[in-house]
């Protein structure tokens, strides 16, 4: 094959049409995916020049055969083949000389050569250096692979023009490196691993270290940013559930009171807001309050707390005892079919709810640090039998203080169930078992003052107990064992079962 067939010309091409016909195949010869087929374009490309450049020269000198002038082929050949400019000599040195000297001093610019005729100039102008934006062309970059799929980034890699300089892509290795490192927000791991795997980032023998970091960095980066999203989508497309909407909305536009409000009072939205956030923080803490809005990632932080008394917790909590103070008076007495006394004293009973969930809390607070302080000293969880302890202490106190002892032993039972990674499935087994208790105890008892006390120690008991079972049957930690449900939800099952059984057998 000749080099004109490599180029797919005739023979009697010009310069015009090889340089032409060389940048067509370049588009399908690249350096970086065939180097040994760009080496034969290049080395055909340039032995055509010299054919078309031999072939000038010959027609100048066919032309020039009557011996006009001897210097006719040299002009010829410069007009055919370009020349560089003309090297300018340094200035020469001024040498001191005698006064009696009378030689005239040549000036340094009569020491330059005389410029070339103006037949022997290059007919074309001489090749200026190409600027290349950096800026631009990382910002483009990212922007087309923001935007398209990692295919579609691997075929404007190859096609952009500037690329095809195998030492400009090797210059550009260390900045976009550093550029995927810094990129926010991160690009997805596809995307990444596409211009690594163009520019040869992260090689396992590359002897720059740097880059191997920054390609990590990158990585990193790229994949908890996808999934610090995806658990954003969870509740960010949820279009048929109104609860996660309202929580997506809390997150992420400016604060709206009711909304606030509604969610504040609501059962287990804060617990569940808080656990979003803590979710959130553990993939990528720096996210969380430059996607979110700031105030109500701080908000929900501080008042879902269990470890500390933070004002916007106790605002909360003194708004939403009296609520649910009233909801539960309502419930037992439509339950029971008589009007209870607490009605009498709503204000009172309701302080006294407050007071006691202030102790609560306290004492909750006072268990975890104690937790932590013995699991490290000890490497034993004494939650269970401490909650153990307080209920058993709640059944004794039921002889002189009934609804005190109550009351205390629901708190128990209602902190603890929502203190649980799972807290749904705690709550419903502990509610189940409150009326599973009502349902098998008989009649004669339930007029007997201690026997509500009773009822609420065992209905809070079943979870401790539970967990105790769980932890001895599977050989783990009990704390392992409340991270997840375990058999709370069979469980729960069989107690419906048991309270239905129980309401009709009496």
């Amino acid at each position: 094959m000749t080099p004109f067939q490599r180029l797919g010309l005739a023979p009697g091409s010009d310069e015009r049409e090889i340089k032409r016909a060389y940048a067509r195949e370049l588009k399908r010869c690249r350096p970086d995916d065939d180097p040994q087929g760009f080496q034969a374009l290049n080395e055909a490309y340039q032995q055509c020049l010299r054919i078309a450049a031999q072939r000038a020269v010959a027609r100048a000198l066919a032309e020039n055969d009557d011996g006009e002038s001897n210097d006719a082929p040299n002009a010829a050949i410069a007009q055919a083949m370009p020349q560089p400019p003309a090297p300018r000599a340094p200035p020469a040195p001024e040498i001191a000389r005698p006064a009696a000297d009378a030689a005239p001093r040549r000036s340094a610019s009569d020491a330059r050569p005389e410029p070339p005729p103006a037949s022997a100039r290059s007919t074309e102008p001489e090749p200026q250096p190409q600027y290349f934006d950096l800026q631009a062309f990382l910002e483009e970059l990212f922007a087309f692979a923001e935007r398209r799929l990692a295919v579609d980034l691997q075929r404007w890699l190859r096609n952009c023009e500037p690329l095809y300089s195998l030492e400009l892509k090797h210059a550009l290795r260390a900045p976009v490196a550093h550029a995927l490192a810094q990129r926010e927000p991160p690009l997805a791991p596809p995307a990444t691993e596409a211009i690594a795997d163009y520019f040869d980032l992260g090689a396992l023998n590359d002897p720059d270290l740097r880059l191997r970091h920054w390609l990590a960095v990158a990585g990193d980066r790229g994949a908890r940013s996808v999934a610090f999203e995806r658990i954003l989508g969870e509740y960010r497309n949820a279009h048929d559930r109104l609860v996660d909407r309202w929580l997506f909305g809390e997150l992420q536009r400016p604060a709206l009171w009711p909304r606030r409000a509604l969610i504040a009072l609501i059962p287990s939205l804060p617990s569940r807001l808080r656990g979003l956030l803590l979710r959130l923080q553990r993939i990528g803490p720096e996210w969380l309050e430059r996607r979110l809005d700031p105030g109500a990632v701080n908000f929900w932080l501080r008042a879902g707390d269990p470890e500390r008394l933070d004002p916007r917790r106790i605002a909360i909590a003194a708004v939403r005892i009296p609520l649910y103070y009233l909801a539960t008076v309502w419930f037992v007495s439509m339950l029971m079919g008589f009007d209870p006394a607490p009605l009498q004293n709503i204000a009172r009973n309701s302080g006294l709810v407050f007071a006691g969930w202030m102790a609560a809390a306290l004492a909750w607070i006072g268990l975890r640090r104690l937790q932590r302080w013995m699991s490290q000293r000890m490497g034993w969880d004494p939650i269970a039998a401490y909650t153990i302890a307080l209920l058993a202490a709640c059944a004794v106190a039921a002889c002189w203080l009934p609804f005190q002892a109550t009351l205390i032993a629901g708190l128990i039972g209602f902190v603890q169930a929502r203190s649980r990674a799972t807290p749904l499935p705690a709550m419903l087994c502990f509610l189940i078992g409150a009326l599973a208790a009502l349902a098998v105890t008989p009649s004669s008892l339930l007029a007997y003052d201690p026997a509500m006390p009773l009822v609420a120690v065992a209905a809070a008991a079943l979870l401790p107990l539970h967990d105790f079972a769980v932890s001895r049957r599977l050989g783990v930690p009990m704390a392992q064992v409340r991270a997840g449900a375990g058999k709370l939800w069979r469980l729960a099952q069989i107690l419906a079962a048991v309270a239905v059984a129980g309401f009709l057998l009496r």
